[in-house]
């Protein structure tokens, strides 16, 4: 008989939570599992739960009452931590995703050149266990000059937390800073820009997994899918 699977018990941010259902759902098609979701139910910094359940359109299988759950995980771990992400976000499995995400509605944006997410707030240097979250900002001006000598003519737009004052060191050409953006908007922002500078962040991981273009990426834990670009590799 084949098995059941869900994602469920979580109380941690949104972009962890969604990486956490991706990864359930990328395991289930791997392993050729029924995925039964789980919708989140308690999400930290006061976001709006039943809004971010919709908005990324993942389908609740029916009444789940009467469906017996064989494994229950808070994530795969096999696919949070492979070496090789894309043996399970498969195309099959991306265009899946995709498709859940589009099935609601989104925010009404126009499409950005260059997004590049700066994970702040919730990271801080001065803090050892958040520490290893942290890219400072004289590696982001690195980065800034790369994309301004490789894309000329693109505009840049950093996503992050806190006051204009934090990024007071950011210096380059054609940059603005989107701050404390509302959560749904500022993750299409992400989707659909033309190049994605991803964070040591689920929440851009996220974001980058659902964008059709092009992805730079930054290492951490959480290694790349195949198509995404090393971004330590322009960087001297």
């Amino acid at each position: 008989m084949v098995k059941t699977y869900t994602i469920k018990a979580r109380n941690d941010g949104f972009g962890a939570q969604y990486q956490a259902f991706m990864s359930g759902i990328a395991y289930c098609m791997y392993k050729n599992y029924i995925y039964i979701h789980s919708p989140m139910l308690n999400l930290t910094n006061n976001e709006n739960v039943k809004s971010l359940n919709n908005f990324i359109g993942i389908p609740i299988n029916g009444n789940k009452k009467n469906i017996n759950i064989d494994i229950i995980e808070k994530y795969s771990s096999v696919v949070h931590y492979s070496n090789f992400p894309s043996k399970f976000y498969t195309k099959k499995c991306i265009c899946l995703l995709r498709k859940y995400y589009y099935s609601s509605p989104k925010p009404m944006i126009n499409q950005i050149d260059i997004a590049i997410h700066i994970r702040r707030g919730d990271v801080n240097f001065e803090i050892e266990k958040k520490r290893k979250r942290y890219t400072n900002n004289d590696y982001y001006n690195k980065i800034i000059e790369y994309m301004n000598t490789t894309y000329p003519d693109y505009k840049i737009t950093i996503f992050s937390e806190g006051k204009i004052e934090d990024f007071k060191t950011i210096v380059g050409k054609n940059i603005s800073f989107e701050l404390n953006t509302n959560i749904e908007k500022t993750f299409h922002f992400m989707v659909k820009a033309k190049i994605l500078v991803i964070a040591k962040s689920s929440f851009s991981y996220c974001a980058g997994i659902l964008n059709s273009n092009k992805i730079y990426y930054l290492n951490f834990w959480h290694k790349p899918l195949n198509h995404w670009i090393h971004i330590e590799n322009y960087i001297k």
